[in-house]
């Protein structure tokens, strides 16, 4: 018998040089059963020989490669032994030698073929087995992928479908490095390397566009007059999908994770290579940067903050432009004309803008941070920009006040890339809200793309707030193992957790998180909806003569002069402005007289600040359920300074907290905090999960658990249930900030890179699939494959995908064989989650 070289393609030990003329693989003399050759053109062909001249040979006809024995043979496959060829009755893995992923399964012909080195995986799943391709099934031998290259049939310019050899080779799918475009072994001319030789320099396995075996159509065999119905598949990819792995479009491999272990241990840092391949790199490292600015984007006002690193002085912004008064806050406001998407003035301008008579062509975007809560339903922004770009519009004229104002004094001898930025966003944000603003923050040139992701720090509202209040400890008499809540009552959002004081002798005082944080859209801005639906009441007869300049006047009143000041006692005097028109007017049916409108005190509670005071007492109760005890509540942001919230919050609470306070300049609270954070990083050292996180993966298939619907047969042989929820965190549980949850899995889909899902679910059960009623898709964690020097494709990696949930955002990184390598995150919408 001819020599067949050393091993299959992609299997050791494989040598490519051992397939020349003489020794080509399959051989060229006749390997007869009954009479049956391989060759066609070649004397004593009979496909008759076979049963059915419309079927492929027999697994006995199919020669042996070295280290794969036929069963009934002598040898290390002898009669019963290992060998046998994939899918055949007497097929064991064993007979491949080395680390072969070939299971011995009879049933693996049910399955469709070998999801192997030469093989392409039918539906793209890490773990699944080529549940679309039989390997000696009739007329599906090449249909997607198969054990010797994807579309290579046996026997060129044949009729049949499943024929052996047309212009691709047996296994011209894996053959080492190079895969071979259309390599013909055995084609009319008996030519090794006809048309398209094994290392064509247009279609190598490492050609220019990354195609495992080139051509126009990412065919197998280009060129091939019988492609068995694979004219755009290619190398382990989906039919549906576009197949080169090299272009952008399928860079990833998606699918199921096969899970091997969890890692209870956090691992110690990894070593990094000494120079990483371009599709994978290392974690930057953390950047050392001088200044630190605060900035909290509120619902209705902004603020600024920053301090130097060295002395740690935070200083406030308050000079805004068109605002006489020195004031540490402006406008969340942005002025567009009618139908432009070009912003044109914001804070203070634009407002005034819109007291003009030419306020008519113009759009005012107000409560705009209010379209990332997913939790409500809002309308679509006038002038029809996203989310997205609205805030990075804001940001960006924003910043660039802040700038020019620092840049009058010694700020100047600090260079723009010497900042860091920390920028508040809401506790109950989901991970996708929170991505927008740091898209955002790119977009409004905050931060560059490609800077250390410690540049922008992203902190939630309460836990800046927290740093804040945690500057008064001492003064309010807290000590190690106390506990207090803050409360972050805003223009949009309020926002709740419980932190305990952490302060062993001799150690640094550090805050830590016991609750689950949670908040709601019940903000101030809530209470002047309130106003507003009661003063279209009571001005309904007047309504209209009243101009839009005039009636936002009214409502800049309520906002200005009667929400900071009521206290739930006395009746509410109302001065009308004159630009309503309303200033003489004398109506005792509504309460006005000389221009002064008088709302009864019973009347302002009821239709005005309960309905949303009372959302906010319910959060807090909620908050101290969970803790079981608090020693204080501090409340904190515009809201929280309210009289009457704060006389509510004692009025219902003093009996189990000790405390209700609001610290002096509650306002500033959240903007002075994220400084604090900035130049403190770890004084809050632990967090809680807020819902369940993990990924998709494929566990052990439980019988009569299980649905048979999610029984799959991985590319190791083991039977095993797809989509499969694996869980990472679940709620309630502490975190340390730098803590990583870390699991290990394997995957067949080398060179690709990888995908995976994140999942959240809020559901008080662990879910058991990602397809349970309640669990959601947030983000996908692209994983770039590392060059493995001597890996064939289709070869066996383990992996350890580590996961950070500490931070105010998710954090991933992938160890492969003891590197560390970054992850690509995309969040997309459908719920977020929020950690």
């Amino acid at each position: 018998m001819s020599h067949y070289g050393q091993g299959y393609p992609g299997q050791p030990p494989y040598n490519n040089s051992s397939y020349d003329s003489t020794g080509a693989y399959p051989p060229q003399d006749p390997y007869n059963t009954g009479g049956g050759g391989y060759d066609p053109n070649a004397g004593g062909y009979d496909p008759n020989a076979y049963g059915n001249a419309s079927s492929a040979p027999p697994y006995s006809a199919y020669p042996p490669a070295a280290g794969l024995m036929p069963g009934n043979a002598p040898g290390p496959g002898g009669p019963g032994g290992p060998g046998g060829y994939p899918a055949s009755p007497n097929f064991h893995a064993m007979g491949l030698g080395g680390n072969s992923p070939y299971p011995a399964n009879a049933n693996v012909n049910n399955m469709g073929g070998m999801a192997g080195p030469g093989n392409a995986s039918g539906n793209g799943n890490y773990d699944n087995y080529d549940n679309s391709n039989n390997y000696n099934n009739n007329n599906n031998n090449n249909n997607g992928g198969n054990y010797g290259g994807n579309s290579n049939n046996f026997n060129s310019n044949s009729t049949h479908n499943n024929n052996f050899n047309s212009n691709g080779s047996f296994n011209n799918g894996s053959n080492g490095g190079n895969g071979g475009n259309g390599g013909n072994y055995n084609n009319n001319n008996n030519n090794f390397n006809n048309n398209n030789n094994n290392n064509n320099n247009n279609n190598n396995f490492n050609n220019g566009g990354n195609n495992y075996d080139g051509g126009n159509n990412n065919n197998f065999n280009n060129g091939a007059k019988n492609n068995s119905n694979n004219s755009s598949n290619n190398y382990s990819a989906n039919p549906a999908s576009p197949t080169s792995f090299g272009s952008p479009e399928s860079q990833y491999q998606s699918g199921g994770l096969t899970y091997q272990q969890t890692i209870h241990n956090p691992p110690q840092p990894l070593r990094q290579s000494p120079s990483q391949p371009a599709r994978a790199e290392a974690p930057k490292p953390e950047g050392d940067y001088p200044v630190v600015m605060g900035i909290d984007f509120g619902t209705t006002f902004s603020g600024v903050a920053y301090a130097v690193k060295l002395d740690g002085e935070v200083q406030d912004i308050a000079k805004w432009p068109r605002h006489l008064a020195q004031y540490p806050k402006t406008p969340t406001l942005s002025l567009y004309k009618k139908d432009s998407q070009k912003i044109l003035d914001w804070g203070h301008a634009a407002r005034l803008a819109m007291l003009k008579p030419s306020a008519k062509d113009f759009c005012l975007l107000r409560k705009f941070k209010l379209q990332l809560d997913e939790s409500i339903h809002q309308a679509p922004l006038e002038n029809g920009i996203t989310a997205l770009e609205a805030v990075t519009h804001y940001l960006k004229k924003l910043h660039g006040h802040v700038m020019s104002e620092l840049n009058k004094g010694y700020m100047k001898s600090y260079e723009p890339g010497q900042y860091q930025y920390c920028l508040t966003v809401p506790a109950m944000w989901s991970d996708a809200a929170k991505n927008t603003m740091r898209r955002a923050a790119i977009g409004a040139g905050l931060i560059q793309e490609g800077d250390p992701p410690n540049r922008l720090i992203l902190i939630s509202e309460p836990e800046a707030a927290a740093m804040y209040c945690e500057r008064m400890v001492d003064r309010f008499s807290l000590k190690h193992g106390d506990r207090f809540m803050i409360c972050d009552a805003g223009g949009g959002t309020v926002d709740l957790i419980v932190f305990e004081v952490s302060e062993p002798p001799g150690q640094t005082r550090h805050l830590k998180e016991v609750t689950r944080g949670h908040g709601a859209s019940c903000g101030s801005v809530f209470l002047d909806a309130n106003m507003e639906r009661l003063l279209e009441s009571k001005f309904r007869r007047y309504r209209k003569g009243i101009k839009a300049c005039g009636w936002a006047s009214l409502m800049d009143t309520f906002v200005d002069m009667v929400k900071p000041l009521f206290n739930g006692q006395d009746d509410v005097m109302m001065q009308i402005p004159q630009a309503t028109g309303l200033e003489d007017l004398n109506d005792p049916d509504i309460g006005l007289e000389e221009g002064v409108l008088c709302v009864p005190v019973e009347e302002m509670k009821s239709e005005v600040f309960e309905p949303v005071i009372s959302d906010v007492l319910d959060l807090i109760q909620k908050q101290l359920h969970q803790s079981q005890n608090c020693n204080a509540i501090f409340m904190v942001g515009g809201f929280g300074s309210s009289r009457y919230l704060e006389k509510r919050v004692r009025e219902e609470f003093s009996h189990l907290v000790g405390l209700v306070a609001v610290p002096q300049r509650p306002e500033l609270a959240v903007v002075r905090g994220a400084v604090y954070a900035g130049l403190n990083t770890k004084t809050i050292n632990m967090r809680v999960a807020r819902r369940w996180y993990g990924v998709d993966a494929n566990m052990p298939f439980e019988e009569g658990v299980d649905p048979e619907s999610k029984k799959i047969i991985s590319h190791d042989g083991h039977v095993r249930c797809k989509e499969r929820f694996s869980v990472y965190v679940k709620p309630g549980q502490q975190i340390g900030v730098d803590e990583c949850v870390s699991k290990e899995y394997v995957t067949w889909s080398y060179p690709k890179g990888l995908d995976s899902p994140l999942y959240v679910c809020n559901s008080p059960t662990q879910p058991k699939y990602i397809t349970d009623p309640g669990v959601q898709k947030i983000a996908d964690f692209h994983i770039p494959m590392p060059e493995i020097p001597g890996a064939q494709p289709r070869t066996r990696v383990v992996f350890k995908l580590n996961m950070y949930f500490g931070l105010t955002e998710v954090r991933a990184e992938a160890v492969i064989n003891g590197n560390t390598y970054t992850t690509i995150c995309s969040f997309g919408g459908g719920g977020g989650g929020n950690r």
